[in-house]
């Protein structure tokens, strides 16, 4: 294994890591599995040419109405866990000079400067986590 220093990705990584998006990364795996997803499947793919353009431009389009859909569902759902309020919760400060102090003082600014991963704050401030009950955290 390279180290740090060696590796040519450890900017992308570590910018990845700090990105909204992805604040929940905690390691170089986590960033790794992002990047390697797989992509949304090609709507296309099961489009049977017949050789009639009118038939097949419909068939086209049909099966692009039906790929947003699908897209459009996947996007909700994902939409709804990551608004969904039991999971999380905000603290207030009368300022953003007041709010930089804290997080700074906490030394949480580390991790973002509005929303934070809860796991990674917890590390930082020595909270133990109980074991999730699956992996996948948003």
């Amino acid at each position: 294994m390279t180290s740090p220093a060696d590796d040519p990705n450890a900017a992308l990584l570590a910018q990845l890591k700090m990105s909204s998006s992805v604040s929940g990364m905690k390691s170089n795996d986590d960033v790794l599995a992002l990047l390697t997803a797989e992509p949304d499947p090609d709507p296309l793919a099961g489009v049977e040419y017949t050789g009639d353009e009118e038939n097949d431009a419909r068939a086209e389009l049909d099966a692009l109405h039906r790929g947003f859909r699908e897209r459009t569902a996947r996007e909700l759902e994902q939409m709804q866990l990551a608004t969904e309020s039991e999971y999380w919760f905000c603290v207030c400060f009368k300022s953003q000079d007041d709010k930089d102090a804290f997080l700074t003082a906490a030394g949480l600014v580390v991790i973002r400067d509005k929303y934070l991963d809860g796991y990674a704050t917890a590390e930082l401030l020595g909270v133990t986590m109980p074991e999730p009950h699956d992996t996948e955290r948003g």
